[in-house]
């Protein structure tokens, strides 16, 4: 009698753990972090003298959202928009920003979305800019696809521009970029 109660309690048991494994997974929660990787464009980047001037560097950003529905998010990010350099020249810049998100589904995990928000930049100068430090503040707006490859981990391909971000003391830059990152929707 005691090996059939015991037969029993193994065969409720297993078959309790069999019924969780079949519950949905939990979706995840509205909030989201992620880094990405991308190519700067000072535009001009060099004052007109300046020859010759590269006007592409590397970015690097760090974001956070909340994502209110299937549709509207809201992020803070910070990025390194990278430099303008010539021979007698240099000038970099970074930015804080707090967007809004507008997203449409297109095909299955596949979506693409806009981007509004407002940036606070600083543009630092070096060479004939005698090291000048300029913090402007300017509307932000963006482009982009994203693919989620599982509830929680997704991935964007995205082009964002910074107006306005240095102004005629330094180099009268508008600075857009291109960039790859990588989320993460953390669970409820």
């Amino acid at each position: 009698m005691q090996l059939a109660k015991r037969a029993a309690a193994l065969a409720a048991v297993v078959f309790s753990m069999a019924a969780a494994a079949q519950e949905a997974p939990k979706a995840p929660g509205p909030l989201y972090a992620g880094a990405g990787y991308g190519q700067a464009s000072w535009h001009p980047g060099c004052p007109g003298t300046v020859t010759p001037c590269d006007t592409t560097d590397p970015s690097v950003h760090a974001f956070a959202g909340w994502q209110f529905n299937r549709h509207l998010a809201a992020e803070i990010a910070f990025t390194n928009l990278g430099k303008a350099s010539g021979p007698d020249m240099e000038a970099k810049g970074h930015a804080w920003e707090i967007s809004g998100l507008a997203g449409w589904p297109v095909i299955g995990p596949a979506s693409i979305y806009g981007r509004l928000g407002l940036y606070r930049g600083v543009a630092k100068g070096g060479g004939m800019f005698a090291s000048r430090t300029e913090t402007n503040y300017y509307a932000t707006y963006g482009i982009g696809a994203q693919m989620d490859f599982t509830q929680n981990l997704g991935a964007r391909l995205e082009w964002q521009a910074f107006p306005g971000l240095a102004g005629g003391s330094i180099t009268d830059s508008d600075v857009h970029v291109v960039s790859l990152s990588a989320f993460w929707r953390f669970g409820r």
